[in-house]
């Protein structure tokens, strides 16, 4: 499995019925308790899209600081 899931909100209204929305909103806030209660932050991310014009400008930066090897 990958270290990210990353999920559109606009794929999960458009494919996912309101039972399965509700379950994965519960899902989601399960994990978030459990990390509170693991005492770990509840992290903030940035998503890009590969298809960007100034992807190689983004991933440049992260190679520069370590956080793109393997990523490709």
């Amino acid at each position: 499995m990958s270290e990210f899931i990353v999920l559109k909100a606009d794929d999960i209204k458009d494919h996912l019925s309101w039972d399965e929305q509700d379950l994965l909103g519960a899902l989601i806030d399960k994990m978030k308790v459990c990390r509170e209660a693991e005492e770990k932050a509840l992290n903030n991310y940035v998503v890009i899209n590969q298809d960007e014009p100034y992807i190689n400008e983004v991933t440049d930066i992260m190679r520069k600081h370590g956080h793109w090897e393997g990523a490709e």
